[in-house]
Order: structure tokens, then sequence, then C-alpha cells
């Protein structure tokens, strides 16, 4: 995603703690099909209707979302999706797929 003007914009990506204390994980879920996603939002509003008001989650630039995912083999991104539980990842908008820069 990026602004009118070029510039990316951060993403709002769900977490999960990690063990630690300051260790947050990603969090990614599966399509209908089977195929792993990264899971991002273009706002707030939006990650807190799909996942709930208690939802960590952490800022990032698509780019650095996309590097976190490689070695987990995931390099979809579920922007947006309207619903997020165990095994469960509803299309709203397209995905993002490929390297868009960002």
């Amino acid at each position: 995603m990026t602004t009118s003007t070029g510039d990316p914009v951060p993403l709002f990506v769900p977490t999960r703690s990690a063990g630690a204390l300051d260790v947050a994980a990603l969090q990614w879920g599966h399509r209908p099909d089977g195929v792993r996603v990264g899971i991002a939002f273009s706002s707030a509003q939006l990650l807190r209707a799909a996942t709930g008001p208690r939802q960590e989650w952490v800022r990032l630039h698509e780019s650095s979302l996309r590097e976190m995912l490689a070695p987990f083999g995931i390099s979809v991104i579920q922007l947006d999706p309207v619903l997020v539980g165990p095994d469960v990842a509803q299309v709203r908008t397209p995905e993002l797929v490929g390297h868009h820069g960002g």
C-alpha cells in the first residue's frame, strides 16, 4: 500500500505474545483452499472488527512483513479479512500477491 504521493503506508498486523513479555509473533492463517497467508489490515478499526478488541498488533510496512513471512514459505498477504480465527481468513478485499514494493 502506498499513499497518493507514493510513500509506503504501514499496515496493522496482528501478533500474539511468544513466551517472553517483550516478544511478539506474527499471526498468519489459511485460506479455504489451504494456502497459508499473512494477515494485515489497512486500519486499526478493521483489525478490531475482525479479531476483537483485545488483539495485539504492530505496524509494519508491506516489505518488512514480506521479509518476516518469507522464511515460513508465505508469499501471500491477505489484506482486510472480515473474520480471523482458527484456520479462517475470509476475503473482503483482494490479497496482495508477490512483491508490490511498499
